[in-house]
């Protein structure tokens, strides 16, 4: 739901109220689809308004929920809501400001801000979410953070305030992979850039070219002519499969 808000005493207080606007329902339903939401997921709506997105993902998918809204009547409505649906088992609402909500529950985000807002959610969402989470925006993208996948769609009824078209974005929270690592006698070191990699490869202290590598959540992979390897990053180590001159072994690099 796109809010901003009133000047007082809360983080988000920092401009004037707009008209509350909803996202339709069609949008909702996408939002939820391109997070790939399932029934062991826990849906965070920022600015959840009246409630839709949440109980959309706990009707459709079975998805236990919370929505943060700092208007309490607002909250009061998506309560109602829940109940009428069937679904007050699944999802609670807070009147909490969404600078100060406790993220790290979330395996998926919704969000439908203000940019001035998302900007200054940012760093909270890539600090308190675990490698993994998804994110999905509605309308605003996040600055200098590449969106894993973006796509418009056509809106048949929008709301006062909308256009016809909805741009959507979605992100996967990265694991934290940029360093030096080592494993018997290969040395690696990534450069990262949110989810965006770029790894040096050696083998017994001579370069190995490396052509691609890719970073989702914990899943790394990267490979060149003369290798391969697909694993998960874990804290300090990365665990996985290295395919070399058509052999395959287990092996775990450990950052240093």
């Amino acid at each position: 739901m796109l809010m901003a808000f009133a000047p007082g005493a809360n983080a988000q207080d920092a401009e004037s109220r707009p008209p509350f606007v909803t996202t339709p329902e069609a949008v909702v339903e996408r939002m939820l689809g391109l997070a790939g939401t399932r029934a062991d997921d826990f849906v965070m709506d920022l600015g959840s308004g009246d409630g839709r997105i949440v109980i959309a993902a706990a009707r459709m998918f079975g998805a236990r929920g919370l929505g943060i809204e700092i208007d309490p009547e607002l909250v009061a409505r998506s309560r109602e809501n829940a109940r009428r649906a069937g679904v007050a088992a699944l999802v609670q609402f807070e009147e909490r400001d969404v600078l100060a909500a406790d993220l790290s529950r979330a395996t998926v985000v919704t969000i439908y801000l203000l940019p001035w807002l998302v900007d200054r959610l940012q760093p909270k969402l890539m600090h308190e979410l675990r490698p993994g989470a998804r994110i999905v925006a509605h309308a605003f993208a996040m600055k200098g953070w590449k969106a894993d996948r973006s796509e418009s769609m056509r809106v048949a009824q929008p709301r006062q305030g909308q256009s016809g078209e909805s741009t959507l974005f979605l992100w996967t929270v990265p694991a934290e992979a940029r360093g030096r690592w080592r494993a018997g006698g290969w040395q690696l070191r990534v450069h990262q850039n949110f989810q965006e990699i770029e790894v040096e490869a050696a083998y017994a202290d001579a370069p190995v070219a490396v052509q691609q590598a890719r970073l989702e959540g914990r899943a790394i992979a990267f490979s060149g002519p003369e290798f391969s390897f697909r694993g998960d990053v874990e804290e300090s180590l990365m665990r996985g499969e290295l395919t070399r001159s058509g052999k395959t072994e287990a092996i775990t690099f450990r950052r240093h």
